[in-house]
């Protein structure tokens, strides 16, 4: 086990986090010239992939506080990148893309692609087992989350 002081070193937590917030910070960087942080920029991709989606099934997909979603929808919407439709609750509500949202993700693609190859750069080889690295965490988290149900 683990000292308290080596807990930055050791602790899935911390790590995962810090690493998340770096990434977030590179990323939103990067998306600066297109007024959207990362989290806007996924929600908007997520968005465009499907049609007239339910904000539950981007809830799910996006796996975010729903606060948060809602704000950054609201953001969206307010833009004119998105419209929302529909009746009341996560269910009821409809989400779609609108022209402008559509193309402001085009003009973006390019900006997370140089950002993404970028990042795989500076990991250097390990780029695609930091990836799968990455999907096993999450997956033990879930198995561990719902053992604990």
């Amino acid at each position: 086990m683990a000292s308290l002081t080596e807990m930055d070193a050791f602790c899935f937590g911390h790590r995962s986090r810090k690493a998340a917030r770096a990434v977030t910070r590179a990323f939103n960087l990067r998306l600066r010239p297109l007024n959207l942080n990362i989290a806007q920029f996924i929600l908007l991709g997520v968005v465009a992939r499907g049609e007239d989606r339910s904000v539950a099934a981007v809830a799910d997909e996006v796996d975010v506080e729903p606060s948060a979603l809602l704000r950054n929808l609201k953001l969206l919407e307010e833009r004119g990148l998105i419209a929302i439709t529909g009746g009341r609750g996560r269910r009821g509500r409809r989400i779609a893309i609108t022209q402008a949202g559509l193309n402001l993700i085009t003009s973006g693609v390019p900006i997370w692609v140089k950002a993404q190859s970028d990042l795989a750069r500076a990991l250097g080889g390990s780029a695609d087992t930091t990836r799968a690295a990455l999907v096993d965490l999450e997956q033990a988290a879930l198995a561990l989350e719902n053992a604990e149900r």
